[in-house]
This record gives C-alpha cells, structure tokens and sequence, in this order.
C-alpha cells in the first residue's frame, strides 16, 4: 500500500487536536483530553493498520488460515452436497494466494508447497473434474482450464516439480493456440450453457502467463494486448466502460455487470499484466464508480454487488457462476485495489480485514457444512491474493 493511502485517515484523526486546542485555549482542558484522546486513538490505528500491512501480519495470518484449512482431507473427497467447480476456484485462487505467500514467508516453503501438491493432485482428476474425459469441448470449457491450469501453473512454478507437467502444457498450449487462432475473441465458460465471460477468459490470460514464465512461450504477452482491445472496441456496456458479466456467442450482452464480473475481470487483467504496466486505468475506475457503498467512515469500505443502488441485477449469480453473489464483492475488491495501487480504497478495505481480526475471534471454518466452507475460505483466498500483491513502477 503506498503510503498516501494512510493520509486521509490520518489528517481526519488529526483533526481532533483543532477542538481539542481551542478547548484547551478557552479554559476547558479536561473536557479537552476528550478529543484529544480521539485524535491519538485514531491516529495510532491508522498507523497500526498501515503497520500490519507493511509487515504483512494481516497477509500471515490469513495465509495460516488457508494452510490450515487446505490441509483438511474433507476438501478433497467428492460430495453432492459441494459443487466442484466452486472447489476448483477456492483450489485457483488459494493457489495463487500461496504462491505469493512464498514472498513473504519464505519459512513456510514446506507447508505450501505440501498443500499446492495436494491441490494439484485433486485438480488432475478425472473423477473430480470431468472436464479431462476425452470428448469434452475445451472451447466451451474456458473457467475449467483457467482454474485448473491456475492451480497446476503455481504447483509447478512454487516447486519446480513436473510430475503433473503434461496435463499444465496440454492446458497452456490449448489455451495459447486457441486464443490466437480465434482472433481472441471469448471462449465459452462451461459446456452445460451458453455464457462467454470476460472474467473466465482473464483468467485463462493470467494462466498463459504462468506457462510463459516456466515453459518461455510467449502466449499471453500478444493474446493479452489483442484480447483488451477487443473488449475496449466491442464490448463494453452500454452504460459504462466495463465488460458485460457474461455474452452470447453473437457478442450480446446477456448479462449486465456485477461487482465480483468485473471486479475479477479487472483483477486478473491487471495480474496478467508485465510489472510496472498496471496503472490506474478507466476499468478500475469505473468499478469503483458502479460498485463503492458511500462510507461516512475513513476506516471502512464495503462493495454492494449491482450497479444501481437499491436493484438488483437481473440474474446476479449467473455473471459470476459458480460463484454467488454478495459473498466476494470486499474480498475481489482488496484484490483489484492492490494490483491498481488504490491506496486508500485498499487501505479502507484492508482494514476491514485488520479489525475482523483484532476484535473477533479466529474463524472455525471446520464447523460449517462443506458448500459454506468453501465459499468462506474463498474470500480468505482472495482477500490473501490482495495482501500479498506488491506492485512497482
């Protein structure tokens, strides 16, 4: 987090000593101590926030919680009552979460790398993923191979172990040579419908770039460059310069933004990105314009799920199947703020996360029934993704 994200919370803090001042001037001063007391509460949390940050105590703590969880045998049985797609993308996005935890706490090597292997075992399967069964459209398989190919690619990267080396090259060269021989237009987001998703398509780029960087290839550097333009001439919705939550095969917007779409579409975007390219650019500014709850608080931020206050969007949760709406939006947020370098945005929403853990108590995710539990260690995931970024340039 730059350090200008701290100086709107900070200088509101200090405004208290203006009262607490001229209560002292005026002979009151120990109804002065009052306000006074605020300013240096208030300033200290900040500074204590930006603190854990810095240091990544909020990134340690939430990396614990994934690493201690993901070591649970039940995540990797099949269940009816878990869908296994929404295990695929916790399995994506703790993976990624993982990878770069690897900057920041090189101690925990062993552990990662031990819960990566099982991940990526479990993704391998035929009997967990269909998708690998010979006569499956990959075309129209695109959230299974991003997710997949996500959570192989950062195995592989973290470890330099190719034991599961065939099946991340047949998922890398599928994507790279389908995407540049399609124009980089949209491939299908699963079989069982209809829904082309800028969101699965930006993170099948952002594994393109795992495969680059350990294969050489040089897939995602043309397919990503070629693929936002597309979208920029194309395919923005009418009300904003954002990507629809999902088209059809004829390029109609089916399904109007959402807060987790775009806010996914926009991170993977930027986390596909070369070092020192991401700027502050109009899809992330737009985001925030849609989707931003006002706040009276400097200390506090939340995402509501719609673009317009008070409506809900028309088929909310198929922009973002299999996910749900109203469950990611603050974590997808942190995450879009840290690859953007919104200082204060992500200083808002990091501190959400910071005070959940100082006054609440340390979730017990193992009481929750599966479909729960992976849904909430879900936003752990992506929330871990967002406090581990660190972006330059």
């Amino acid at each position: 987090m730059p350090l200008t994200g701290i100086l709107p919370p900070l200088f509101f803090s200090l405004a208290f000593l203006l009262p607490a001042w001229w209560l002292y001037r005026t002979g009151r001063r120990a109804i002065s101590i009052a306000p006074a007391c605020t300013a240096l509460l208030l300033a200290g949390t900040t500074v204590a926030i930006y603190v854990n940050e810095v240091r990544h105590t909020q990134a340690r703590y939430d990396l614990d919680l994934l690493l201690e969880n993901l070591s649970e045998d039940e995540l990797y049985t099949t269940t009816a009552l878990r869908d296994e797609r929404e295990t695929l993308f916790l399995f994506s996005a703790a993976s990624q979460a993982l990878y770069r935890g690897l900057d920041y706490a090189p101690e925990r090597k062993g552990t990662i790398d031990s819960v990566l292997l099982r991940m990526a075992d479990w993704t391998r399967r035929a009997s967990n993923l269909p998708q690998w069964n010979a006569g499956t459209d990959w075309d129209r398989s695109v959230f299974f191979l991003a997710h997949a190919g996500a959570v192989l690619g950062h195995y592989q990267l973290a470890t330099n172990d190719e034991r599961y080396a065939p099946y991340f090259r047949r998922i890398g060269d599928y994507l790279g040579q389908r995407m540049v021989r399609g124009h980089y237009k949209h491939l299908g987001s699963s079989g069982d419908e209809s829904l082309l998703r800028p969101a699965d398509n930006a993170a099948a780029i952002y594994v393109l770039t795992l495969f680059d960087a350990y294969y050489g290839e040089a897939y995602a550097e043309v397919t990503r460059r070629e693929w936002t333009d597309y979208i920029q001439k194309e395919l923005y919705y009418a009300e904003s310069r954002l990507p629809c939550a999902a088209f059809n095969v004829t390029n109609r917007c089916s399904l109007e933004p959402s807060a987790v779409a775009s806010g996914l579409y926009i991170a993977y975007r930027a986390a596909s990105a070369p070092e020192g390219e991401v700027r502050d650019d109009i899809p992330y500014r737009e985001w925030l314009h849609y989707f931003k709850r006002f706040s009276g608080s400097p200390f506090s931020l939340s995402i509501r799920p719609n673009m317009r206050r008070g409506e809900v969007a028309r088929l909310c949760n198929a922009g973002v199947a299999p996910l749900d709406c109203g469950w990611y939006e603050d974590a997808v947020g942190l995450w879009a703020a840290a690859e953007y370098r919104g200082g204060y945005t992500y200083f808002r929403l990091f501190a959400g996360a910071v005070f959940e853990r100082w006054f609440g108590g340390r979730p017990d995710f193992g009481a929750l029934r599966p479909a729960l539990r992976v849904k909430a260690l879900t936003v752990v995931a992506l929330r871990c993704i967002g406090e581990g970024t660190v972006r330059v340039g």
